[in-house]
């Protein structure tokens, strides 16, 4: 009889999973020990640390809908991993945890031990508190389930973790398919409708959509997670509706499309704020309303006491959830886009009078707002601005490459300077949002694509926590570019202290030196006209490049503040 252990990869493969990332320990070894010679279908990244593990994981199921797995120690998953599964969670991404109880003797003194009893942690509830579902196995058979159940949940509805808390006996134990619960083929458990909303509702909101004099779409992550970007195009194009996104939705529309404002908030565009302000319908397509995206709710920004507001969003919990809305449409995004596609065009015959000129007056409103640019980007001085690095950013990638973006005062930075050039290109972390987020996250965009250029931006204290991607980054050959915006201090708290910084100041740290250590490409820059030909030089390497830039700390980001 085969073990649940081995049975447990076949079921994973059954799924669709690609990539496990984690470390072996505890009672999930046995697990890992199955994959040998069956990595042709799926592979394992042992990556150097459970947090790395999670972001890579929370990272992958964003960019495909689909999960990966994040595998470890129970205490460490727990913990140490508890920092992707937060992001994942939060975000709304696919993923699937497979951890144990490390129990030992469970009910006598324990060592690493999570089964909840007198003197242990409680995985279970600790991994309930962070995932959509998570269920507990005691038998080799409810193993190999929860493993089934875990891929179900993780894609249902709207995406998230799903976490499998098994005991060691039951990972290593035999496998009987003569006991309960019996196992079927895993495919059945993964039809997960797509659904949509009634044809009468979709009429009714695609009427009010027609007959608004200026309306404005909103795109959030919902976009990302849908990969609704070309309904999301062809919606905004059919009736030259103007596109603002939220942070957490930068790139979910072209922001060097005619018709894409940028980003809104307090640290978005002021141009595609004014739009908000002014717009008499705004249709919220896939975004939860965060506080940095509603200026804190202000009143003066949206409103829907003077604007009518319809939102599309795949869990009904979240529509209606910060502003009531005229109309909801709950369903998956993608489908939703079409069918109001659809029935616009019906309704209209085709025959799109103000089509071009909305676009005209978008185009020539953010021209005469000078969007995305500011003297401080042409700046040579040195230590650099980070107006400038973001401006050699732009000028160094194309439509082709992929940007993640890290916590902390970089990002601010980079999402309202930014430019994105093609939809699905940026990605940040807007969970929890956490430093080091970046680093982790761009070594699976590169896995995803290997032949595209991929950057991760943060700070350098955010990367100072993860420096280790160097390593996975060599040993599975995966050459992401690594900038650090290094400024020697925790740049967001270092400002707020204005002439009293406490504990937010670092020693002066040589990044490059470090990557060279490692084995990779290094390179420090001090002058702004260095950074985009070091930049183009990095994306042609078949290694990890840490570009470490050395970044003033005279400019503030209260300049980007819009309240």
């Amino acid at each position: 009889m085969p073990r649940a252990c081995e049975k447990i990869i076949d079921v994973l493969i059954e799924g669709g999973v690609e990539y496990v990332f984690g470390m072996p320990g505890g009672g999930t070894i046995p697990i890992w020990d199955s994959m040998y010679g069956k990595e042709d279908k799926i592979k394992g990244v042992l990556c150097r640390h459970e947090q790395v593990a999670a972001c890579m994981a929370d990272a992958y199921g964003r960019l495909t809908g689909r999960p990966a797995v994040l595998m470890g120690q129970g205490p460490f998953i727990a913990s140490n991993g508890a920092f992707g599964i937060l992001e994942s969670y939060t975000y709304g991404s696919p993923m699937v945890i497979l951890t144990d109880t490390s129990e030992g003797v469970a009910q006598h003194g324990n060592y690493q031990s999570g089964v909840g009893e007198y003197g242990s942690f409680d995985i279970v509830n600790i991994m309930r508190g962070m995932s959509k579902f998570t269920t507990y196995a005691v038998t080799p058979e409810e193993a190999v389930h929860g493993v089934q159940l875990g891929l179900k949940h993780a894609i249902a509805g709207r995406p998230g973790p799903a976490a499998v808390v098994m005991r060691s006996s039951a990972i290593s134990g035999e496998f009987r398919p003569d006991r309960n619960p019996r196992i079927f083929p895993t495919a059945g458990y993964l039809q997960t409708a797509n659904y949509a909303p009634m044809a009468d509702e979709i009429k009714k909101v695609s009427q009010a959509i027609i007959e608004a004099k200026h309306p404005v779409i909103l795109a959030g992550s919902g976009v990302h997670g849908s990969r609704a970007y070309d309904e999301l195009k062809e919606l905004a194009e059919l009736l030259g509706i103007p596109v603002v996104t939220s942070y957490r939705g930068k790139s979910a529309f072209p922001e060097v499309h005619p018709l894409g404002l940028g980003m809104i908030g307090m640290y978005g565009q002021k141009v595609a704020n004014d739009f908000v302000v002014q717009a008499d319908l705004i249709l919220i397509a896939g975004c939860r309303l965060s506080p940095s995206d509603t200026k804190n709710e202000n009143p003066n920004f949206i409103n829907p006491t003077r604007q009518k507001i319809i939102q599309i969003d795949i869990d009904p919990r979240n529509a209606s959830w910060i502003f009531p809305a005229e109309s909801n449409l709950i369903g998956d995004l993608k489908i939703v886009l079409q069918q109001l596609i659809a029935s616009i065009k019906r309704i209209t015959g085709g025959e799109l009078t103000e089509t071009q000129q909305r676009i005209t007056a978008v185009e020539k409103a953010k021209q005469a707002a000078s969007a995305f640019s500011v003297p401080e980007m042409l700046s040579d001085a040195s230590p650099i601005l980070p107006q400038r690095i973001v401006a050699e950013i732009q000028k160094a990638t194309d439509e082709t490459a992929y940007i993640t973006l890290d916590a902390g005062v970089n990002r601010l930075w980079m999402a309202h300077f930014y430019k994105s050039q093609r939809a699905g290109s940026v990605y940040c972390p807007g969970g929890v949002a956490g430093m080091g987020w970046a680093p982790a996250a761009a070594l699976a965009v590169k896995l995803l694509h290997p032949d595209k250029p991929v950057l991760s931006v943060s700070g350098d204290g955010g990367f100072a926590m993860v420096t280790h991607v160097l390593s996975t980054g060599l040993q599975y050959k995966i050459p992401v570019v690594f900038l650090v915006m290094n400024n020697s201090c925790l740049g967001w708290i270092h400002e707020g202290q204005r002439d009293k910084p406490i504990c937010s100041e670092f020693i002066d740290t040589d990044f490059a030196a470090i990557a060279r250590a490692y084995g990779a490409n290094g390179v420090r820059i001090d002058k702004p006209g260095e950074l985009a030909p070091a930049l183009k030089k990095a994306f042609k390497s078949n290694i990890p490049t840490v570009i470490d830039v050395i970044t003033s700390t005279t400019e503030t980001n209260y300049k980007m503040i819009n309240i």
